[in-house]
């Protein structure tokens, strides 16, 4: 399983627009984790066809990551995240 960490712009619609393009391909999203602190954000998750979530990703013009699944997936290494978990009074242990 590849996970894809991306940023979606702050406006309303965006998760929706990549949640469609997605669908639109038949690729589904096993797994989603996401973080937002005002408006910054980030997104990870893991689909059906990593393939076409870069297709679909690219043609959106939606700047992503790709993370190496036999590397290990640490969300709490992803700035965002950790400083979220940190904002709510949350930590990692």
């Amino acid at each position: 399983m590849v996970w894809f960490t991306v940023e979606l712009s702050d406006k309303p619609g965006s998760l929706a627009r990549m949640a469609a393009a997605l669908g639109d391909q038949g690729i589904n999203i096993g797994a989603i984790v996401g973080i937002a602190e005002d408006t910054d954000g980030a997104l990870m998750l893991a689909t059906s066809d990593a393939e076409g979530t870069r297709k679909a990703f690219k043609a959106l013009g939606l700047a992503f990551e790709e993370h190496d699944p036999d590397a290990g997936l640490d969300i709490t290494n992803h700035p965002k995240v950790a400083q979220g978990l940190a904002d709510h009074g949350m930590g990692v242990g």
